[in-house]
């Protein structure tokens, strides 16, 4: 039992020695759900300085870039930990409504979110040129025009009853095209989709009303019939 133990440590001790540093802190994966929470990049950025990638997985560019964002984030991290930057990035093909809101229309899109400003990043891809950039270089340079606004509670919903639907739009095409019909609406007209919304809450609300009443009214004759049976 004794040579057990001192060798059940060192094999513990080897095994987490051998964890890959992604498992420590390190860049934060933003979606459509959590982006303006993590960064509040239009209210207040009081989160910190965020420089944010917009990605495609399929990108030869991002690929490239994807190790010297692990490396400046380390840097970052080891050598500026007060300045409280940090780095992110985003699935721009996945999150969707996040790439649309900052207007991402190619890859990698390269946003840094300081002073409550936004600035496009331009510059060489490596990590002196960007790590100068966000540790002082963006003041010299023109911010983007006014931060877009965080989607409304009514796209997020949106969003929410796209995910719900889109298992069952797979295995029926006229469901999809629906869908389909729904989001154009939505897209051009949300004050009309909108007020679709609330006239199928409502004919699902009188709906059930009448199914209810139907039942009621149909279990109430069934059970006057079983009175009068037993009277009989």
């Amino acid at each position: 039992m004794k040579s057990i133990a001192p060798s059940f440590l060192v094999g513990a001790l080897l095994a987490l020695s051998s964890l890959p540093q992604s498992s420590r802190a390190a860049v934060i994966d933003l979606t459509d759900v959590t982006f303006e929470h993590q960064t509040q990049a239009s209210t207040g950025q009081t989160t910190g300085k965020w420089l944010v990638k917009f990605y495609a997985p399929w990108c030869g560019h991002c690929k490239t870039l994807a190790p010297i964002w692990e490396q400046l984030d380390e840097r970052l991290r080891e050598d500026n930990p007060q300045d409280g930057i940090v780095v992110a990035k985003v699935d721009a093909t996945k999150e969707t409504q996040v790439a649309n809101r900052f207007k991402v229309q190619s890859y990698p899109t390269l946003k840094y979110f300081a002073d409550r400003k936004m600035y496009t990043y331009k510059g060489a891809r490596n990590i002196d040129a960007l790590y100068d950039f966000v540790t002082g270089g963006y003041a010299s340079s023109s911010p983007d025009d006014a931060i877009p606004p965080a989607p409304s509670a009514f796209d997020a919903k949106m969003k929410e009853l796209r995910q719900g639907f889109a298992s069952m739009t797979e295995d029926h095409p006229h469901l999809k095209y629906l869908m389909e019909d729904f989001e154009h609406i939505v897209s051009f007209r949300k004050n009309a989709a909108a007020v679709l919304l609330v006239l199928g809450s409502f004919a699902g609300f009188f709906f059930g009303i009448i199914v209810a009443l139907l039942t009621g009214i149909g279990g109430g004759k069934k059970e006057d019939k079983k009175k009068k049976k037993k009277k009989e």
